[in-house]
């Protein structure tokens, strides 16, 4: 075969020129990338809609070497992928003016090491720094040889913050609401919810309710909510008592009946929530219209 006609890949390999024009031939390149990926790791990936080719084609290029080199490398810690840098102090050592300056050296090496870390919370600076230095930088993870990868970790993995995340669901749900449109493949909603009136009700008896609900309405204008409180208990080891949370507030909105009359709805709310390792589901609701 001829020369001319062959591209290096990624990893050296020698790739066919199908040709002469460079966006048709990344879009074939791609379309070649999906069926590697197919036969090696079974994965059955679409192309992205709306995405350039070339960043379609890195993308698919990081996947493919991340999935060669997954049984292979090794564990490091983060400390190691750092350089092991040991000319950050202990925490303990370090007064409040100091802790800001050394956090933002840390971070600027850690954006350099690629390693970033996010905090959905919000924190005082002297327990980001404590948290990175003395336990992040022992937490050991896979070593890959990808450029541009970054290491990505969430504080509150390592320490949940219940409350957050009962927060963040409410949100999630409240919007959806307004949206008229609930996303039934969320992780808050587990296999079945309660009701006072029926019991133990599967998903999607519940999703068939709230759809119907919805199917009343033309739409939900003008929507906010406000969320007054949030309370939980978390799971009990000793008698292994499931953790239990509620959120509660007022939600309003302008709802239009197919006569295009608008109905103002302005009513409280309580969702509850039952504890499942560190996430919180869905467990019942009292919302506009339905009681479970």
């Amino acid at each position: 075969m001829n020369d001319d006609n062959l591209n290096n890949g990624p990893d050296g390999e020698e790739e066919e020129k199908f040709s002469d024009d460079p966006e048709e031939q990344l879009r074939i390149e791609n379309d070649l990338l999906r069926l590697k990926l197919q036969a090696e790791t079974g994965a059955d990936l679409h192309q992205l809609a709306n995405v350039p080719p070339e960043v379609e084609n890195a993308f698919l290029n990081n996947i493919l070497a991340f999935e060669r080199q997954l049984d292979t490398v090794e564990e490091v810690s983060i400390f190691k992928l750092l350089g092991e840098p040991r000319d950050f102090r202990k925490e303990a050592d370090l007064d409040d003016e100091e802790i800001e300056a050394e956090l933002q050296r840390l971070t600027d090496l850690m954006s350099a090491g690629r390693i970033e870390v996010d905090f959905e919370g919000e924190y005082p600076s002297r327990l980001k720094y404590k948290f990175i230095t003395e336990e992040l930088f022992a937490h050991e993870t896979q070593q890959f040889d990808i450029p541009d990868m970054v290491n990505h970790f969430i504080y509150e993995e390592f320490h949940p913050n219940h409350q957050l995340t009962i927060t963040a669901n409410t949100q999630d749900f409240l919007d959806m609401w307004l949206d008229k449109a609930i996303d039934e493949d969320h992780f808050m909603f587990g296999p079945e919810m309660v009701s006072k009136v029926s019991g133990v009700l599967p998903r999607e008896k519940v999703f068939s309710l709230l759809r119907h609900l919805f199917d009343a309405y033309l739409s939900f204008q003008n929507g906010s909510y406000e969320i007054e409180g949030v309370s939980f208990q978390e799971t009990t080891p000793e008698d292994n008592t499931p953790g239990m949370g509620f959120a509660e507030g007022i939600i309003q909105y302008e709802a239009m009946l197919e006569s295009r009359e608008t109905v103002p709805i302005k009513e409280p709310f309580k969702l509850y929530f039952v504890q499942q390792g560190n996430e919180w589901e869905l467990m019942s609701l009292v919302m506009p219209g339905i009681v479970l």
